[in-house]
């Protein structure tokens, strides 16, 4: 660890000793968990932690905040507490210490080393009802303070309410709006809730939303050599928020903080600035500010829903030309096991790619609308010729976010998407008796899956016996291999059958090739850890 993340695993072990103190439950979370499943640790790049806990768990941190703290070295807040914070959920703070990053605020204790602490929000099983309360947190979070939240993105029903919070505003002021607002979001249960919405929710980034389910359990994970609660479906927790490639390292290495220093003051950093800032000044202009912004913002948005869906348009036309052309349909090229079929679905599919998933396309939750057997073919293309499960997944969120049931074929092919992930789950687990029957269901119903007969040879090195079994999963490797060449999980299995014999030359052979070549962050953990075992 550098300074910063030991610094900050520190201050994560004094929470974790008051919530132990009080009897609350809390999980690491989003990066953290990530960090904890994928490393053991910190994500080697990042510098910043988060937690979460349920509401009702939440308010009894903030009351052990007030007894446990000692303000001249520990400062806790959110939103509620103090209305200059930047944010609905709250902050742990050391001040006396620094770190300043580009969402910094004119708010004095805010530039400590600190960790988030979120909570989690129940809401109605209800679809109308949920929608309701998804939609009045949404402009509540962006209201009550003058930081952006969700900035431009907003439906017509979010700017309907957030302008009449506006002009509620000039006639009883906002702390009286923000009241009144708060109580009917908080303190609220449900009998029915399957979903909570997320105090650090956000629209871009990780969901705002996740599934009750994956957090009714705990599972204590090894994080810096420390065991620290995460939730108990954590597998499906990460796919939920970062896709199926969850367990890969991103060529994108994130940094949260710009300037980090764990032995210089937050308050001499903000005397020495404070002097030159008329802070109510510039809260008030700033929000004046963001108030036009975020007006200005919705109407771009139309704007721009209006330009990507022609774009949409023409992709789809381009497509449908291109197979007059060939003299061909689409059910022609849909044959799983027929690569130069596949190879010209690709092609086809190629600039759809590029346009439905560039990120500015997806920011703005915009979905072409083609015809149904031309979503298929790009999907049925992303399973079988690219075995890109997350791309699937992102074309999914959009129908998802949009509000449109996708079509009835494109829900049966998903269907192999939600085997895999669960087989993986079940996998990492170490659950092998039920990874074996939804492997056996599985490949029967999609015999052509490259992610299912993958899954099929990890799970039977696994599980090998003996020299028997670890000689045809030998066999099945090398021939995967020839179906995939230089697939990262089928050489690490070859390396795995290595060791297990003992030949541990030729398994640390495979491993180096296996950690210069690949990005699966997984396989780089439990090659780590056997080489420590040989130690």
């Amino acid at each position: 660890m550098n300074s910063a993340q030991n610094y900050l695993t520190n201050l994560l072990l004094e929470i974790d000793a008051i919530c132990k103190k009080y009897d609350i439950e809390y999980f690491i979370d989003y990066g953290t968990t990530l960090g904890a499943v994928r490393h053991e640790g910190f994500i080697p790049w990042d510098d910043d932690i988060d937690i979460n806990m349920t509401e009702e768990n939440y308010y009894k941190w903030v009351e052990a905040c007030k007894k446990e703290l000692d303000p001249k070295k520990r400062y806790y807040s959110d939103g509620r507490q103090d209305r200059e914070f930047p944010g609905v959920f709250g902050r742990y703070i050391d001040v006396e210490s620094m770190r300043i990053s580009n969402n910094f605020a004119f708010w004095q204790p805010i530039c400590g080393q600190s960790i988030d602490v979120f909570y989690l929000l129940e809401l109605p099983g209800d679809p109308q009802l949920k929608q309701k309360a998804i939609d009045l947190y949404f402009v509540y979070d962006e209201y009550s303070n003058s930081s952006y939240r969700h900035y431009r993105k907003k439906t017509a029903e979010q700017m309907r309410l957030y302008e009449e919070c506006l002009e509620l505003e000039k006639k009883i002021g906002k702390e009286k709006v923000l009241k009144q607002l708060e109580e009917k979001i908080f303190h609220k249960h449900y009998d029915d809730c399957d979903t909570y919405i997320v105090t650090s929710a956000r629209k871009f980034g990780p969901s705002s939303l996740a599934p009750k389910a994956y957090y009714d359990s705990v599972y204590m994970a090894d994080f810096e050599g420390h065991k620290l609660p995460i939730a108990g479906k954590y597998v499906e927790l990460m796919t939920h928020y970062y896709g199926d490639s969850w367990d890969v390292l991103p060529e994108h290495k994130k940094h949260h903080s710009q300037m980090s220093k764990t032995d210089f003051k937050c308050r001499d950093y903000f005397d020495d600035y404070s002097r030159f800032i008329d802070k109510d000044t510039l809260l008030k202009e700033r929000q004046e500010f963001k108030n036009v912004a975020v007006k200005e913002g919705y109407l771009v948005f139309q704007h721009l829903n209006n330009v990507y869906t022609k774009v949409g348009d023409c992709v789809a036309l381009k497509i449908k030309r291109k197979l007059k052309q060939l003299g061909i349909s689409i059910d022609d090229l849909l044959v799983p096991d027929d690569k130069e079929k596949l190879k010209q679905l690709d092609e086809l599919f190629s600039e759809y790619y590029t346009k439905q998933l560039n990120p500015s396309v997806r920011y703005w939750e915009i979905l072409f609308d083609m015809d149904d057997d031309l979503i298929y073919g790009a999907v049925f293309n992303l399973i079988y010729s690219r075995n890109d499960l997350n791309s699937f997944n992102k074309i999914m969120k959009l129908y998802n976010e949009n509000r449109v049931t996708p079509p009835k074929k494109v829900l049966e092919l998903w269907d192999l998407v939600l085997t895999a992930r669960k087989v993986k789950a079940e996998v990492i687990y170490k659950n092998y008796d039920v990874a074996e029957k939804l492997l056996i269901e599985g490949l029967e119903k999609f015999p052509c899956s490259q992610e299912l007969k993958i899954f099929r040879l990890i799970l039977n090195v696994l599980t090998a016996g003996g020299e028997s079994d670890l000689a045809d999963a030998e066999i099945l490797a090398n021939n995967l291999l020839k179906e995939y060449p230089d697939n990262d999980m089928c050489k690490k299995a070859l390396g795995d059958i290595a060791y297990f014999r003992g030949n541990y030359e030729e398994a640390e052979k495979i491993y180096s090739w296996v950690m210069k070549n690949s990005l699966n962050g997984m396989l780089h953990l439990d090659i780590k850890k056997k080489r420590e075992a040989l130690k």
